[in-house]
């Protein structure tokens, strides 16, 4: 395997970290309302106001642990990468460990937005 492909990889996936803690952050802050572009937007945390809070509240955990996953898949693989760079070897690593972790990082935000969209339904129910 190519190790251009590990930095790719290490790149990207550090890249989806920043982006998800930028995005988690704004919205635990009350930067980013709900709307239908950034954020968890299920048909329950897309019902209200409420909703879109406490079901962000809720994945908050879960999307920290995510964004932290991808970071440190990310340098793993960045340095596997540079590694393999550097001694001119091959190794199929540079291709599975960053595979391993998109596919860590899809379940991770998939069980946050099954928990968000859970507190969502129950902030409407107490809303009602």
């Amino acid at each position: 395997m190519d190790p251009v492909a590990g930095l790719v990889f290490g790149v990207g996936l550090i890249m989806l970290g920043v982006v998800m803690h930028y995005v988690k952050n704004q919205v635990a802050s009350g930067s980013i309302q709900r709307n239908s572009v950034i954020g968890i937007r299920t048909k329950a945390t897309m019902s209200s106001d409420s909703a879109w809070e406490a079901g962000h509240a809720a994945a908050s955990p879960m999307l920290t642990v995510t964004y932290l996953t991808a970071y440190a898949v990310g340098a793993i693989t960045l340095a596997i990468g540079l590694a393999l760079m550097l001694s001119d070897a091959e190794n199929p690593a540079v291709i599975i460990v960053p595979l391993i972790g998109i596919g860590a990082v899809l379940a991770l935000l998939t069980a946050a937005a099954i928990k968000a969209n859970s507190a969502a339904r129950a902030a409407d129910r107490e809303n009602s």
